[in-house]
């Protein structure tokens, strides 16, 4: 995942202004990422080498206020068929080719502030699915007392550049289970249920809810992609392939001699597994992020030896070794490229400069001289 020894483990390389992108870096690779500014996003695709060859910017999702918890707004942006569809605070979804070329693509109808927008779109960028989730001011009270306020469901499917049709409409007077829109693989809609829209905050696993199948006529749950009670799913790629967690085994807990070991499994699209592995650390590692080829996962976190933290990068032929100190990658840009934040400065604020590595140096991170949420590859 990371490119090969030009510099010292830990540090990175100058950014597009110091040089070019390394021989073995993938020449045509672009990728989509986003950038909040306040009450307003941009997205831009770019190249490993920093240059922007395109982007736009748009009105920021508002944020409900749910009382004594915070909202969790899902993804704003999905790449699909070469080009980066995002949505705005009115619901309208658009695309942005690498040219350029911004096109309106469906619109699920926003009028309020405490509205939650979910939405998908089809590998080849043709359809999408929306679901708009109305929530009560300050829906959670801190005395745990019901206000008994009205929250709405409304899903939507629309073909590109065509009107949105409603294809059902829900009232609750307290809070239920929700549905959430992520993506689309090669098998059809994806997305949690329930899902967590809500948080007071905690580890990885609060902002996480159940990955399940959905379909695309119906805009209904399916089936979940594993027992979240046996092996807790965290991302699947397009082939559908996923990659879960089981039950954390602890020794030596509550003493400087404490290990948390972490099964991983890496599964089809029908379940069955691939391959599996376990991985250790002072607290359970967690939020694996599975290769498009299903051959790697990068996760967090392991012991550096010197009191700090660093995500690793294991394979399928049995390896285990350190990602670069200080990035903490977050997306596959293509299966030999990883990318995320980058900083070894523990008294630095965000945001922080992207950078990447490769599968054939894990210790060696490329500074991308920029910052921003990686959305996904739109060309490789």
């Amino acid at each position: 995942m990371l490119l090969l020894g030009l510099v010292a483990c830990g540090e990175a390389q100058g950014g597009p202004a110091a040089s070019a992108a390394p021989s073995s870096a993938p020449a045509i690779l672009l990728f989509a990422t986003l950038q909040t500014n306040g009450a307003s996003n941009t997205t831009a695709i770019t190249g490993l080498d920093g240059h922007v060859r395109a982007s736009a910017t748009f009105a920021a999702m508002p944020v409900p206020s749910a009382g004594c918890m915070g909202a969790i707004l899902p993804p704003l942006a999905h790449v699909a068929a070469g080009k980066v569809f995002y949505a705005d605070a009115k619901g309208v979804v658009r695309s942005l080719a690498t040219d350029g070329t911004v096109t309106t693509v469906a619109t699920f109808p926003m009028t309020s502030s405490q509205q939650m927008l979910s939405f998908a779109v089809s590998p080849d960028g043709t359809k999408l699915l929306g679901t708009v989730f109305t929530v009560p001011t300050n829906a959670f009270t801190c005395d745990g007392s019901s206000q008994g306020a009205t929250f709405t469901f409304d899903a939507y499917s629309a073909n590109s550049g065509g009107p949105s049709r409603l294809v059902y409409h829900e009232t609750w007077i307290k809070p239920q289970n929700v549905l959430a829109l992520t993506g689309w693989d090669a098998l059809g809609p994806i997305g949690t249920y329930p899902t967590v829209w809500a948080s007071q905050g905690g580890g990885p696993g609060s902002t996480l809810g159940v990955l399940v199948r959905i379909d695309a006529t119906s805009v209904k749950a399916l089936a979940p992609f594993s027992n979240p009670s046996s092996c807790l799913t965290w991302g699947s790629v397009d082939s559908g392939a996923f990659v879960c967690t089981g039950e954390s085994v602890m020794t030596g807990g509550g003493t400087a001699q404490q290990k948390v070991a972490e099964p991983v499994s890496v599964r089809r699209a029908d379940g069955t597994q691939l391959w599996a592995f376990t991985v250790t650390g002072t607290n359970a590692p967690s939020s694996p992020v599975l290769a498009p080829d299903s051959q790697h996962v990068i996760m967090c976190c392991s012991d550096d030896g010197s009191g700090g933290v660093v995500k690793l990068l294991i394979g399928r032929d049995g390896s285990q070794v350190s990602l670069a100190r200080g990035l903490y990658g977050s997306a596959w840009l293509d299966s030999t490229t990883v990318a995320g934040d980058f900083n070894t400065d523990p008294l630095k604020q965000p945001p922080f400069t992207l950078a990447y590595v490769t599968t054939g140096a894990p210790a060696s991170a490329i500074s991308m001289g920029f910052s921003g949420a990686i959305i996904g590859t739109v060309s490789s």
